[in-house]
């Protein structure tokens, strides 16, 4: 099990794409968190409060929010993923648009939303011991969604819980039923989690029935046993506990999740901080805990609550705990751990050396295979073998991921659209053929010249490697 490569009572200020790639891999018992919720509106903190100043959006856009390497690598590792993005670029208000390569594809702000928090549930789930559990708050504009993905992130079969935090208060409607519920996804690493039952345990309402049949006392002093709706006030304006922060969740709730899925001294991480309700809720049960968080006032206010909550003096010295004092840091952690991928099984545990010509994008890949695959002006299908122009075309591989397939060039072709939604992301080349020539199916244009356009992408995917550092290969890799 690899070591932890970072300090108990740590912040980390800026993008936590950063911090968490800096982690080293399985590290974290458990991930409490609140991240954006893709409202489309922007948030500021309520005046002259703690958190005053607190500002932050909740926009998403492809241009400025996404990274191609970020689709590069859901669309290639985890195409389960991708899926639920590409349906969301199709359905939440969808705008077509025209890439940089020509083609065409459906945009949504919703999609871009997905893309940016997508990465960074990889990199949890990769921080996450096999142990692990992580709770993410969500509420009803993304939920279906980041459900959908999760479920691809972490598997179907180990989603747990949808927890519904149910609260009164705010406004009511009259056109429709009143939101007033949170939704939180509970989801653990694998088959072995942790679950103290007896930490969360609520009073009982009513109690009826003192003795059972047999005569025996009931015992209801332990409470009952937790279910998946809690009921809850959010913070009032008014409240002690209020900072000011415009998404502030009540301690009561996160320490909840941290009682219910962590030991003392288990490590509890929260990748979108804010004004600090997870780091402090660990702390006073005696978790060590990791924030992360882009706003810089959030030091700040994490101490403010510690000293608040009397677990730091009024010099901001701790009365007891493991380490000497907060740390703040702006620079990611070193790997200690060989940089091991925690993650699918799919991916080594110490990863090989890695050629420049193995390194292409996926725009420089589909350049270059519409080059080898081209007839006239237009571009051969490899799985179909029928002639289209280029922004028909779509980049995958001869040999899916599931049965060890790689990612470089050697192991792609352009496919059209249909060809490309059959294949999926299980089905060799040679099958997609062999189910295309199906009656039921019958989409088998000309198989021969579909084998001639994947013989010239393999030609030229070894050409580029033979002579990757050549001017001609560079001119050709630069368009």
């Amino acid at each position: 099990m690899p070591e932890p490569n970072f300090k108990n009572r740590t912040l980390y200020h800026g993008d936590n794409l950063d911090f968490l790639r800096g982690m080293n891999s399985e590290t974290v018992h458990l991930i409490a968190t609140d991240p954006p919720f893709n409202k489309n509106r922007d948030f500021h903190a309520t005046p002259d409060s703690l958190a005053s100043g607190a500002r932050f959006k909740d926009r998403w856009s492809w241009d400025k929010d996404v990274h191609e390497e970020w689709t590069d690598s859901i669309q290639d590792d985890w195409p389960a993923v991708w899926e639920v993005i590409d349906m969301a670029n199709r359905t939440w208000n969808p705008k077509r648009v025209q890439l940089k390569t020509g083609d065409y594809a459906y945009r949504s702000g919703m999609g871009a939303f997905l893309c940016w928090l997508g990465v960074r549930l990889l990199e949890m789930h990769r921080v996450l011991r096999e142990d692990g559990s992580i709770y993410l708050h969500i509420d009803h504009t993304a939920h279906a969604y980041v459900k959908c993905m999760m479920d691809g992130v972490f598997s179907v079969k180990n989603f747990q819980n949808e927890l519904v935090w149910y609260y009164s208060g705010g406004g009511a409607s009259k056109r429709r039923f009143a939101r007033k519920h949170d939704s939180i996804l509970f989801y653990t690493k694998s088959k072995a989690w942790t679950f103290n039952v007896d930490a969360i345990r609520v009073p009982h309402k009513w109690v009826a029935g003192q003795k059972r049949a047999d005569g025996s006392q009931r015992d209801y002093t332990k409470g009952k046993l937790p279910d998946d709706v809690i009921e809850l006030h959010s913070l009032m304006p008014w409240s002690k506990e209020r900072t000011g922060y415009p998404t502030q969740k009540p301690l009561s709730l996160y320490r909840r999740f941290i009682a219910a899925s962590s030991n003392e001294g288990d490590v509890v991480l929260d990748p979108f901080c804010g004004c600090a309700t997870t780091p402090v809720a660990a702390e006073q049960l005696g978790r060590q805990w990791v924030g992360m968080d882009i706003w810089d006032k959030a030091h700040g206010t994490v101490l403010s609550r510690l000293a608040e909550e009397g677990m730091l003096t009024e010099d901001k010295q701790p009365l007891q705990f493991w380490t000497k004092r907060v740390h703040y840091e702006t620079a990611p952690p070193a790997r200690t751990d060989d940089n091991s991928m925690a993650a699918p099984s799919l991916k080594l545990k110490s990863p090989r050396p890695v050629a420049p010509w193995q390194k292409l994008s996926h725009k420089q890949m589909v350049r270059i295979l519409a080059f080898a695959q081209q007839s006239s002006d237009r571009v051969i299908c490899a799985g179909c073998g029928r002639v289209l122009e280029g922004e028909f075309m779509q980049l995958d591989h001869i040999t899916p991921k599931a049965e060890g397939g790689e990612n470089h060039i050697l192991n792609r072709v352009l496919l059209c659209g249909p060809c490309n939604r059959r294949k999926r992301n299980y089905l060799t080349l040679a099958g997609l053929r062999r189910e295309n020539k199906k009656k039921a199916v019958g989409w088998m244009k000309d198989e021969s010249l579909a084998k001639l356009a994947q013989a010239h992408a393999r030609s030229q995917a070894e050409w580029l490697r033979d002579n990757f550092d050549s001017e001609d290969c560079q001119r050709l890799i630069k368009g």
